[in-house]
């Protein structure tokens, strides 16, 4: 058995040698991510309490994870349009990044806010964080929704992802 396995994977490296003598470059193995699947989240009744507020619960989520200089960091040109740093030149302005959240249309999907105040299944920045913005693949502009956010520093965990959950179904207030 041992040697039927061994003439196997000599044959495979031959193939692929064979492969790299024309020009050709050997396939890339990727791991298959599969079909898209909605994000589950928590029952509506579970993202009424604990009260969430914008301003010391999320915007330190925004700040750590989102505001980077390369990201939604700087205000005058922020990636896809959307501004969330925490920190300005006179301070923090809070107000300025929930406006920018709340009822504006994103740039990927214009069919669908941002932050749609008391529906976070309706809030693209979630569907975004929850990596599941593939399920509208078609309707986003260039038919690419491009990457889940945050791309730099790597998926926020389910528990960041529900604050800013919460704080959507909560009404997306600014305080």
């Amino acid at each position: 058995m041992r040697g039927v396995l061994f003439i196997a994977a000599l044959g495979a490296l031959g193939a692929l040698g064979a492969l790299a003598a024309c020009g050709t470059p050997p396939p890339t193995w990727e791991v298959d991510a599969g079909a898209c699947v909605p994000y589950m989240a928590p029952p509506a009744s579970q993202l009424l309490a604990p009260a969430v507020s914008f301003k010391t619960d999320v915007m330190p989520i925004f700040s750590a994870s989102c505001a980077s200089s390369s990201c939604h960091g700087i205000a005058d040109s922020p990636k896809g349009g959307l501004f969330l740093g925490a920190e300005l030149a006179h301070g923090s302005d809070s107000q300025k990044v929930h406006d920018a959240l709340v009822a504006m249309p994103s740039a990927q999907l214009p069919m669908m806010a941002f932050v749609t105040a008391s529906d976070p299944s309706t809030s693209y920045l979630m569907h975004k964080l929850d990596a599941d913005q593939c399920q509208f693949q078609t309707q986003c502009v260039g038919n690419d929704c491009l990457k889940p956010m945050p791309y730099d520093v790597g998926a926020l965990s389910a528990d960041k992802r529900d604050i800013v959950r919460r704080w959507i179904a909560q009404g997306a207030q600014a305080e």
